[in-house]
């Protein structure tokens, strides 16, 4: 669990250039039983936070704080709009208790005043769960959230199809190969955005390129001994990011990416 410690420091050191502070890999941010507070903390310090959650925590104490921490922006995954079909993906996940906290949250929003947290309603789009688009998109007009954002579902070992790949393609990240195989809707390019814009720190403070090395397999370094801008401009990263220009095929973590 990141400690809040480490978490102020490398806030301090970053805050002269840092704008957007993404407060989630891997897990459920709430958790962390100092989460808020570490939201507030790089509230005043002038950065834009936003987080990602599965809702589950999203009671009456946990609302009158989110709204007093700052927090620019909140994304609830909900991959279904029926109890049978969210829990196809949100194994154990109880939809009624999603729905519930996000509809307090913008109620208690509302009372206040307050334009913040913007609500962003996240549907990862699977073979699964295609049919309901049209009914999500009048709960979400019914309920008032921000924003809907559709996004496309990364599934492992493709090559041999699934379930989980949408009948329409459009929602897909993969298209049929032509011999009974799957293959990348999109052409790989040696080039990545990512790589200058930012960067991912793992729980216990080390520095990935991206939210693709979900194993942390490409650590630049770690904020527990070395500074963020030693490590952002570091030989290590310097080298990646070379890597990435001249071929970016040779990186295992961008094998399944679409940017």
């Amino acid at each position: 669990m990141l400690q809040e410690k480490l978490f102020t420091k490398t806030i301090d050191q970053a805050k002269g250039h840092l704008t957007w502070l993404h407060l989630y890999f891997q897990g459920e941010p709430f958790l962390n039983p100092r989460f808020l507070e570490m939201v507030f903390y790089a509230n005043s310090k002038g950065i834009f936070t936003s987080t990602s959650t599965n809702a589950h925590y999203l009671q009456e104490n946990q609302v009158a704080e989110v709204l007093h921490s700052g927090l620019k922006q909140l994304i609830v995954s909900m991959d279904g709009i029926t109890q049978d079909i969210y829990e196809k993906y949100r194994i154990g996940g109880n939809l009624v208790k999603v729905q519930d906290g996000i509809n307090l949250l913008l109620s208690e929003r509302k009372k206040s005043g307050r334009p913040f947290p913007r609500v962003v309603l996240q549907f990862l789009i699977t073979g699964q769960n295609e049919h309901q688009l049209p009914e999500l998109k009048r709960w979400a007009e019914k309920m008032q959230v921000d924003e809907v954002q559709l996004k496309t579902t990364q599934i492992y070992d493709f090559e041999n199809g699934s379930a989980l790949i949408p009948a329409d393609l459009g929602y897909s990240r993969y298209v049929p190969a032509g011999n009974g195989k799957w293959k990348l809707k999109k052409k790989m390019k040696n080039k990545c955005w990512r790589m200058w814009q930012g960067a991912v720190a793992t729980w216990d403070g080390k520095i990935v390129p991206c939210c693709f090395d979900k194993d942390a397999q490409y650590v630049m370094g770690e904020l527990q001994t070395q500074s963020l801008a030693s490590i952002w401009f570091s030989l290590r990263y310097q080298n990646f990011r070379n890597q990435l220009l001249t071929d970016r095929s040779q990186l295992e973590i961008c094998k399944n990416c679409t940017e």
